[in-house]
């Protein structure tokens, strides 16, 4: 998805609603395959995802998750809850690391 907005083509992404959907219900990390749209979907309003989940409501983000083996085992096993674990390492001043999020069946 970076690679699409480097280039210039438009490319989808989470809207507010969608931020304001995970609120309410609690959401406490989004680790989903789409980011900020291109070009935004409300140039005059903060993005979405990195201005107003992360910075505002200090929801962690994982980038460009690769969900595919995820769904593909969860429907496998018909099973489509599990303890997500992710552990970035502390380091002060940190604003991104690459992680490797581990899903518990």
């Amino acid at each position: 998805m970076a690679e699409l907005a480097v280039t210039g083509r438009p490319s989808p992404g989470i809207s507010m609603d969608a931020v304001r959907w995970m609120h309410r219900r609690g959401v406490a990390v989004y680790a989903g395959d789409r980011g900020d749209a291109h070009p935004a979907l409300d140039p005059d309003g903060p993005s979405p995802l990195h201005g107003v989940a992360l910075g505002r409501m200090a929801m962690p983000l994982i980038n460009a998750a690769e969900l595919h083996g995820l769904a593909a085992l969860c429907a496998e096993l018909q099973r489509y809850s599990f303890l997500l674990t992710v552990a970035p390492p502390r380091i002060h001043g940190l604003t991104g690391v690459p992680v490797n999020p581990i899903a518990v069946f």
